[in-house]
């Protein structure tokens, strides 16, 4: 009865694109370059806090400037994104995974999106340098 409800919610869900208007932010956790169909682009993951401390997953696709900024080396792993458009389209929304005939809850559920216009918001901030530890000497010490 669980997977008959699951998959009746996801095809009512899949026929019906929701739309919103909305402002977005996190940071990028994930990028890559695909081809699909002669056609190259960027696929993103990124994690967005809710006001609750909550955290979720956002996945997109994106073919021009973020693609480009990526193989310039301009765009890196935690750099922040703001995400706007007036007719963001959810295609999906994933809250679980089977494994072994069970369905096991995602750490971070993902949403996946189309119709985003992304702003490369803040980079990420560099990688403190360890300081050097004092190295002890048995010199004596004048009082």
């Amino acid at each position: 009865m669980m997977g008959f409800c699951r998959t009746h919610l996801l095809l009512s869900f899949n026929s019906t694109q929701l739309m919103f208007s909305s402002t977005i932010v996190g940071n990028i956790a994930f990028m890559e370059t695909v081809t699909h169909e002669g056609r190259e682009f960027l696929a993103i993951k990124m994690y967005v806090k809710d006001q609750y401390d909550g955290t979720c997953s956002i996945k997109f696709n994106n073919s021009n400037g973020l693609l480009t900024a990526y193989t310039n080396g301009t765009l890196k792993v935690g750099h922040q994104l703001i995400l706007t458009q007036y007719d963001v389209r959810i295609n999906s929304i994933r809250t679980h995974y089977t494994k072994d005939d069970q369905l096991v809850a995602l750490k971070y559920p993902e949403v996946a999106l189309t119709g985003v216009r992304a702003v490369i918001g803040a980079s990420p901030l560099p990688k403190a340098q360890e300081q050097a530890k004092p190295v002890p000497t048995l010199e004596e010490v004048p009082f």
